[in-house]
């Protein structure tokens, strides 16, 4: 009863209309981009590239994720989200037109280096969007759009896989840039949200930047998202060359993907009970642990058909929690007039691990095995969740004021 009271106090909000609408922007953009996430690494399989180069095409996105990250920030804060958004699904549309008349590894990595650019500025805009659209709420409402995206997430998976698989990638590809056209229709409805004491200059936008990067405040947040990056570069690579190569056909292995976004979409929907309850330590310590432990289990039980299935639904939640839990955590330390840029701060250590994470484990994997490289990183999680409460308690001590200060000039004599 309390949960339907509170729902409907949402949607309620003065900017309801904003947040819906953000969360269908959030839906096509969930729908275009796990369409060219599943679609890339099946063809780089398709043209029998080595486990390393098919690294090179999964990491290469980062490159502009690195690089565009902070001036999409500065941006948003300037000129408002939906110019940056505008962007995003353009540069989108373009790396599925590429993807589309691609024969080789290069115009793939062209293809993924645009991805990339509209990657690297699109969350941190619609983010910074939605949770100014209810100020205050940011767990939840930044909860229930990465549901919008996840649930879109699963159709475009599934629907890719299919499409590739009867009709030839070519097809798949050109649906995939229709998407990116409907999504910028979308994103010309999203409306005007003012703010208070708006930055005069990209310049000044910039300003807290090195600050925020190595803030002990924002030091959990970076780690949660480094992890959960390194989870998702693994999914959106290693992960799809393991289940084709232990015989799953494109179709099932989009299917058995997406039941990953299905996790991630219960976990987000619910997610700002679950950080009210739980915490953000324990909710981030649960997610870097049972990720790597899911990790370690799908690698394990690859040839018996019903348990990755299983297991992939339940990484969905795990690695939901950290997903949905440093954008919160950005939200929460920072005020609407540098939302947009902390979360582009705390979202360049995903970028950073986004180039990382498949490289490294692509070498990995061509020297061992991808059974060998997917246990290497469940591990690795593992026990960096176990030590993240020392970064946790880092960050609190940062928030605590210093009981060295001087005293107030109580004492000073009372002048007449």
């Amino acid at each position: 009863m309390n949960q339907l009271t509170a729902f409907l106090a949402f949607l309620r909000h003065p900017r309801q209309q904003a947040t819906n609408l953000a969360f269908g922007n959030g839906f096509m953009y969930g729908l275009s981009l796990n369409s060219m996430m599943l679609l890339i690494p099946l063809y780089a399989i398709s043209e029998d590239f080595r486990l390393s180069d098919q690294g090179i095409v999964i990491a290469a996105p980062a490159v502009f994720m690195v690089i565009l990250r902070l001036p999409g920030g500065a941006i948003s804060d300037r000129f408002g989200e939906r110019v940056v958004i505008w962007f995003s699904f353009g540069t989108l549309l373009t790396a599925a037109v590429i993807a589309a008349f691609a024969n080789s590894i290069l115009p793939l990595i062209a293809s993924q280096l645009f991805s990339g650019a509209s990657r690297s500025v699109y969350w941190s805009a619609a983010q910074s969007y939605i949770s100014r659209s209810a100020e205050g709420q940011a767990g939840k409402v930044m909860g229930r759009q990465l549901a919008f995206e996840s649930g879109a997430g699963i159709i475009g998976a599934i629907a890719a896989g299919f499409i590739a698989e009867i009709f030839g990638f070519g097809y798949a590809f050109g649906i995939a840039a229709a998407l990116c056209v409907v999504g910028i229709s979308v994103t010309t409805s999203l409306p005007s949200l003012p703010r208070k004491d708006q930055v005069r200059s990209v310049k000044a936008s910039f300003a807290p930047v090195k600050t925020m990067l190595f803030s002990r405040s924002l030091a959990f947040a970076h780690l949660v998202s480094f992890m959960a990056a390194s989870y998702a570069g693994l999914m959106g690579g290693l992960f799809i060359a393991y289940f084709r190569d232990i015989g799953y056909s494109e179709g099932f292995t989009g299917l058995v993907r997406a039941f990953n976004g299905a996790g991630v979409v219960v976990v987000a929907f619910m997610f700002g009970v679950l950080l009210t309850r739980v915490g953000a330590l324990w909710t981030g310590v649960f997610g870097m642990v049972a990720t790597g432990l899911v990790a370690i289990g799908v690698a394990s039980t690859g040839d018996i058909p019903v348990l990755p299935v299983v297991l992939m639904t339940v990484s969905g939640v795990t690695f939901g929690t950290l997903r949905t839990l440093y954008p919160a955590l950005a939200a929460q330390k920072s005020s609407p007039n540098q939302r947009a840029m902390a979360l582009s701060v705390v979202s360049l250590y995903w970028a950073v691990a986004m180039l990382l994470s498949p490289l490294i484990f692509g070498f990995v994997a061509d020297a061992t095995s991808i059974r060998t490289a997917m246990y290497i990183f469940g591990t690795f999680s593992v026990i960096v969740g176990l030590l993240s409460p020392l970064v946790y308690a880092l960050g609190r001590t940062a928030e605590v004021p210093s009981q060295e200060a001087p005293p107030p000039a109580a004492s000073e004599p009372v002048k007449s």
